[in-house]
């Protein structure tokens, strides 16, 4: 028995012990709030069932905004008469010249190289890439079964009609450009035959007339344009003379070699006076096939005249650039067009200001020489005029 004498309390030991249990419960410290975790604990969720697997041919990724394929389009196109390359490749891409980086040439097809009216360009997901690929019955596996006769095939050469395949461009708008000079420098204007004279000392002579000539020293070359020396092309910027127009007039062929020689009318476009100049035909073996492509080198140019003499350029108008194979330019390269800002009078002084360039519209190279090229305007935003300026995409 305790006996606190201050208190006058008298306690037993069981209840000493009680109290002091009870005291630490009361006194002791509060405990400190729970600190929180950076990282939560895990969520246990309900387990899904995992959903079969779907292959790519079925569920194509998603085509981001980064993507050269236009979004939305059908997955497969079948090629029309009449279509072009540039066609397919404006409804399969956002940027036509695009098309040689996603086109993937099927080696099983019979020319994976051309395209036929009635091929299906299909698109399809590599690595989940998108590319561009040419369907056909040749590049389909053989159906299944056990009584396939198995045929040993032998080499043999076959023979396909390339002009049955599409071409790049339009080739009624620019076949006359195709087959003709259009360009003529100084040095070949030295070196080329001209007209003397024609039978009968008329003043022009026509389809079907005899002339003479001199400067014709070869047997081997028999087939001639008739051609005037026409604008001279200038570079809007230093001023160099790049060369002249070559004004058609016709063809003529060689008859009899001497001095003078002697030609025969076979086409007329134009009168024909003497000093024309003789130019060797063109071979008419140009490939239409080649592919919409961004230029490999940085093109900064201008257009510097434009067929027919036109003042607004628009869309399918054949035009003149001052860059040619000199400067990087191939056939089926595409430049894009600037429009030369306009000089305006600011409302608040007597000062001029030039307004900056703006994107015009589109061109297809498709015939080069070494100082200028020939480009067919494929798509105008705005009537382009000369002198405006032509770059890489």
């Amino acid at each position: 028995m305790i006996t606190n004498k201050r208190l006058g309390l008298h306690l037993s030991p069981l209840l000493v012990f009680a109290l002091l249990g009870l005291g630490c419960s009361v006194f002791k410290k509060p405990p400190e709030p729970p600190v929180e975790q950076s990282t939560p604990p895990p969520k246990v969720e309900k387990a899904e069932p995992t959903p079969p697997e779907v292959s790519a041919a079925e569920t194509p990724p998603s085509i981001s905004t980064a993507s050269p394929i236009r979004p939305g389009i059908p997955e497969r196109y079948t090629v029309k008469k009449g279509d072009t390359l540039w066609d397919i490749s404006k409804h399969f891409l956002k940027d036509p010249w695009l098309w040689p980086e996603i086109w993937y040439v099927n080696p099983a097809i019979r020319n994976p190289h051309l395209i036929y009216p009635g091929d299906v360009i299909a698109l399809a997901w590599v690595n989940g890439k998108p590319v561009l690929t040419l369907e056909g019955a040749e590049a389909a596996p053989p159906p299944p079964g056990p009584k396939l006769k198995v045929v040993k095939l032998s080499p043999q050469a076959r023979v396909e009609k390339i002009d049955k395949a599409i071409t790049t461009l339009p080739k009624s708008v620019i076949a006359p450009f195709l087959y003709r000079p259009f360009f003529i420098t100084d040095d070949e204007l030295d070196h080329a035959p001209y007209v003397v004279a024609n039978y009968g000392d008329h003043v022009i002579s026509g389809t079907g007339d005899r002339i003479y000539s001199r400067g014709i020293d070869n047997a081997a070359v028999s087939e001639f344009n008739i051609v005037r020396k026409g604008q001279t092309y200038r570079d809007p910027d230093t001023g160099e003379v790049l060369g002249y127009e070559a004004i058609n007039l016709g063809e003529a062929r060689l008859v009899r070699l001497g001095d003078p020689q002697t030609l025969t009318v076979t086409k007329a476009y134009k009168e024909i006076l003497n000093g024309d100049f003789l130019i060797p035909k063109e071979s008419e073996a140009i490939a239409l096939n080649f592919y919409p492509r961004a230029p490999k080198r940085d093109i900064a140019g201008r257009i510097i005249s434009v067929a027919d003499g036109v003042q607004k350029i628009g869309q399918y108008n054949v035009i003149v650039i001052n860059k040619g194979t000199n400067d990087g330019l191939e056939q089926g390269n595409v430049l894009e067009i600037y429009q030369e800002g306009a000089i305006v009078r600011q409302p608040y002084s007597r000062a001029r200001l030039k307004l900056p360039e703006e994107r015009g519209g589109l061109c297809m190279v498709f015939k080069t020489y070494p100082t200028v090229s020939y480009a067919l305007v494929m798509e105008a935003f705005k009537d382009l005029k000369v002198r405006d300026y032509v770059y890489s995409p």
